[in-house]
């Protein structure tokens, strides 16, 4: 989610919040006689007549408008929660032949998530490219058993992201790995 959608919400959900408190000391006052000594001509009842103002031509209009308005922010709220599922083709730096080369990082980063997955200092590793805070970030997350060099599984990842730097652009991406250490009674054969 972006973050401009985050604080929208964050700020609408305030406001409702506040009037929802308000609304309800209100009418807890109300019924308890409390807002009668802050406001002494509060109405006991309140009389609506709803003839004089449905009767009117503009209200069935003025209604259906504000009932539109409302279904299309509705429909909106929902689409902008949505999450975004992938990250779309990146463009590649220019060469000397005009055009614009694409590439979608997807596959590429599966593939050195299985790289990473065959050296020996890593049980299981996968990959994917996500939209993190405006950025995009490969993600790279590795199993490792309990005793493994750590230096050796820097090196193998290292590696790994040297070589995905030779395939994507690497101006527009960041790089994340994420460690799992195996508990020491879960350590078993090595699956391939």
């Amino acid at each position: 989610m972006r973050r401009s959608i985050l604080g929208f919400d964050r700020v609408l959900v305030l406001l409702l919040g506040l009037l929802l408190i308000l609304v309800g000391v209100a009418a807890v006052g109300w019924q308890t006689g409390f807002l009668e000594s802050l406001w002494p001509d509060v109405p006991d009842e309140i009389a609506v007549d709803s003839g004089q103002v449905t009767g009117s031509s503009s209200f069935a209009a003025l209604a259906g408008i504000v009932g539109g308005a409302l279904v299309v922010i509705g429909l909106w709220w929902l689409l902008a929660h949505l999450p975004r599922r992938s990250v779309g083709s990146l463009r590649l730096p220019s060469g000397a032949q005009p055009g614009r080369l694409l590439v979608d990082p997807g596959p590429a980063v599966a593939t050195a998530a299985e790289v990473l997955a065959e050296d020996p200092v890593i049980r299981s590793a996968k990959g994917a490219v996500l939209a993190d805070r405006g950025e995009l970030v490969v993600r790279l997350r590795a199993t490792v058993d309990p005793d493994v060099d750590l230096g050796a599984v820097v090196d193998a990842c290292d590696g790994v992201l040297a070589d995905l730097a030779h395939v994507l652009p690497t101006d527009q991406l960041r790089s994340r790995v994420e460690l799992s250490v195996l508990r020491r009674g879960a350590v078993g054969p090595r699956v391939s």
